[in-house]
């Protein structure tokens, strides 16, 4: 048995002097050792230039697996990752198991991955064995009786004759194994070559560790982009229904599908609680795509009352409880058996009759008193995330808002009537069509001007007028700085900011209303209005200035929405901009980076080979700076812009003609249609590439685009002169790589056509190409 420190040592120790025959055995040993060793230096400078630049991670990774296998002269090499059961301990540092994700062998060689005995390997009873030489060291490898039970068994069941394994490890941790088999030969190989295997080992590890977090954080910011959009429809809906349409039963049909298409809800339900609160009635229901008034539903306890206790143990007072609770599964809720029990109502069949378990109940009610309720219905074990209730409380508040100013428009117009041939009558009529009058034009601000000061001040205003106040201050809270100041005031017909000392003038003010601004359970600020000494508040204006207080803090709140909504949209476009910097700035520096690392290895022992791997650098540094021009020109320009690909490529070939004599010309057959943008960029970014592939490899005397549009298909074709290339070759360029993974990436056909000294021909179809 020899691990990988033992092969060192072997290496490395002083021969005694041997006789002439077996010291030319031994040179020829050692040279093919150094050999072997070049290559696989060779081998690892190409891989990890393979997993910086190609786009598509598993391809990325078995390209690489394949030029260090081939380097290395080996039969298969495989990347092990270890794994831990749910059951394992948790203090164990030795995974389960180790299970083969990526693979190559030699074509006639069997896949470790498609053999049982050897796809999945168990650590049990080499857990000392794993740890001394993985977790601990360096590594294992020797011929395969050199090899432990059960790993011996396994390799010899895919033809093992000698095997060579290090650690790979992700942020310092063994994370899992890189494995080489020798099978046709039983290949001994030293401790550089070893040493080499480790580092590539700490690349592809961190290769795939990047790729993996990339992808989590991509579906995360996805998904909460999706959310926020979606959110901020159905919110912007309502407030624009709001405002419009004065029916109440309408905007609540409405609010019901909203939350039916949101939520996934499959019923749902809108509860009054009417004074004194001794009884609930189902009023509204949301069912199978369909709203069911009370006239509609079946004639149960439901629609003709549940006797409601007001004290609810464990939820607190019915009607000072707080603005939501979840249950679980309803049958078994002690709760809902309270109320539903003496009705002798069966709640288990009702819930499978729907298909439901779990319910989440909203509380609708202003000034502390909770009249009304929204019950969602849900099958068992549906997750509701943090965001998803906060929605929920949204739109309840605007149900809220809008039974409060059809309630308050009711009260009014009922004392309006009884009161038709007193003074006192005709005043209140006058004061309700004021308070209508600044609730509507409240609202028309709100869906029309997206400045968020004008409104707080217009709302200041509107306050001031219907309460004749001479004074009105609006206080921020802020939790991150963990404190509350005055942000604007309404002081005598002027708005004025905080800090304007006109703000500070003195006046004779006493009577205070302090009228706090909630988003749920979370205070966001405040209003304090001021009368004058010699005046009181009445309740009627006060549940006009709460009202209209209400409609302030759902603008703060719809504009905290949009711009999480905008900030998502600039991360999308970072990421774009990061993805072009990736394919120029990071592509060039790692393959600079390897050769230049090539040439300083060769620069002592083989000054040729190390010239052409300087020349190598040069001429990647020279290439990655004409790509990262390129890429900074196709950023400057607008979203919009890629609509058009025969605008923007012409453009590009203006300002490449600018500095170049090689002529270029663009054919447009058909007529242009506005393309996704997406699409246009990529289509940009091929048409890039091979004008830059041309001028500098192919010495042409002329470039050809061609833009052919058809009803069914677009079709770009680039089509220079100069020299041509061999398309067999066994090693193209990553120029080419990177324009067929774009073509992919649209859904795009690529086609290649060359011959030597007759040009190259690029042809890209694009199949009913989706427009903006």
């Amino acid at each position: 048995m020899a691990s990988v420190a033992e092969v060192k040592t072997m290496s490395t120790q002083p021969q005694k002097s041997p006789s002439p025959p077996k010291i030319t055995a031994e040179q020829e040993v050692y040279d093919r050792m150094i050999n072997r060793q070049d290559r696989l230096l060779e081998a690892s400078a190409k891989a990890t230039s393979v997993l910086l630049t190609v786009e598509n991670f598993d391809e990325a990774i078995d390209t690489a697996l394949q030029i260090i296998a081939e380097g290395a002269d080996c039969d298969r090499l495989n990347v092990l990752e270890g794994n831990f059961d749910a059951a394992s301990d948790p203090s164990s540092t030795v995974p389960t198991y180790h299970t083969a994700i990526y693979e190559w062998a030699r074509p006639g060689m069997i896949r470790q991955m498609d053999c049982p005995e050897a796809a999945r390997i168990p650590s049990a009873g080499i857990e000392a064995f794993l740890e001394r030489y993985y977790l601990n060291g360096d590594g294992f490898g020797g011929l395969l009786a050199a090899w432990v039970e059960p790993l011996r068994s396994a390799y010899a069941a895919v033809r093992v004759q000698s095997s060579y394994s290090v650690p790979i490890r992700v942020k310092g941790q063994w994370w899992g194994v890189l494995c080489l088999n020798y099978c046709r030969a039983a290949i001994e190989i030293g401790a550089a070559e070893v040493a080499v295997l480790r580092s590539i080992a700490d690349c592809i590890g961190s290769a795939i560790d990047r790729d993996r977090s990339q992808k989590i954080m991509l579906q995360a910011e996805q998904v909460r982009v999706a959310e926020l959009a979606k959110a901020n429809h159905v919110l912007d809906r309502t407030v624009d229904l709001l405002a419009t349409d004065p029916d109440l039963n309408r905007f609540l049909d409405y609010v019901l599908k909203a939350f039916a298409e949101q939520f996934d809800a499959p019923l749902i339900q809108y509860w009054e609680n009417p004074e004194p609160g001794d009884v609930a009635y189902l009023r509204l229901a949301y069912s199978n795509g369909q709203i069911l008034t009370a006239a509609e539903l079946p004639n149960d306890c439901l629609v003709t009352g549940i006797p409601v206790q007001h004290e609810l143990d464990g939820y607190g007072n019915f009607q000072t409880r707080q603005r939501y609770y979840v249950i679980e599964d309803i049958p078994t809720d002690p709760i809902e058996l309270a109320l539903f029990s003496p009705l002798n109502f069966d709640l288990e069949k009702w819930c499978t009759e729907h298909g439901i378990r779990k319910m989440i109940n909203i509380a609708l009610g202003w000034s502390k008193k909770l009249t009304n309720s929204l019950l969602l219905y849900f099958p068992s074990g549906r997750h509701l995330s943090g965001q998803q209730i906060e929605l929920m409380c949204a739109l309840a508040q605007q149900v809220t808002l809008a039974i409060q100013l059809t309630q308050l428009a009711e009260i009014k117009q009922s004392e309006a009537i009884a009161r038709a041939q007193e003074r006192a009558a005709r005043e209140s009529v006058a004061e309700l069509v004021k308070a209508n009058t600044a609730l509507k034009q409240s609202l028309d601000t709100l869906a029309t001007d997206p400045d968020l000061d004008r409104f707080i001040g217009y709302t200041l205003e509107l306050i001031a007028e219907q309460l004749d106040a001479p004074r009105i201050e609006y206080w921020v809270h802020s939790d991150l700085e963990d404190r509350t100041y005055s942000y604007l005031t309404y002081c005598q017909g002027q708005i004025l900011k905080s800090s304007d000392p006109s703000a500070q003038v003195g006046l004779d003010v006493t009577p205070f209303l302090n009228i706090p601004l909630k988003v749920g359970n979370t205070n966001i600020g405040t209003l304090a209005i001021y009368l004058p000494t010699h005046r009181t508040f009445v309740g009627q204006a006060i549940e006009l200035a709460h009202a209209l207080a209400q409609q302030l803090t759902f603008a703060i709140e719809l504009t905290r929405l949009a711009e999480e909504a905008q900030q998502a949209a600039l991360l999308q476009e970072r990421t774009r901009m990061a993805r072009e910097i990736h394919d120029t700035l990071a592509q060039a520096f790692g393959g600079i980076s390897m050769q230049l690392q090539a040439f300083d290895y060769f620069a002592a022992t083989q000054p040729e080979k190390a010239h052409t791997h300087l020349l190598s650098a040069q001429a990647l540094a020279k290439d990655g700076l004409a790509e990262a021009r390129r890429s900074v020109w196709t950023l400057y320009l607008e979203t919009s812009e890629y609509e058009d690909p025969a605008r923007t490529i012409a453009k590009f070939i203006e300002q490449t003609m600018s500095r170049q004599a090689v002529p270029i010309d663009l054919a447009i057959d058909g007529s242009p249609r506005p393309l996704h943008p997406d699409l246009g960029l990529n289509l940009l970014r091929i048409a890039q590439e091979s004008i830059a592939n041309a001028l500098r490899h192919a010495q042409p005397q002329t470039i050809q685009i061609r833009l052919s549009y058809s009803p069914q298909n677009l079709q770009m074709t680039v089509r220079d002169d100069g020299c041509g290339f061999e398309t067999q070759s066994p090693s193209p360029g990553f120029g080419l790589m990177g324009m067929q993974q774009r073509a992919a990436r649209i859904g795009a056909t690529w086609h290649l056509v060359s011959q030597i000294d007759r040009g190259t021909s690029i042809t890209v179809t694009l199949a009913h190409p989706e427009t903006p």
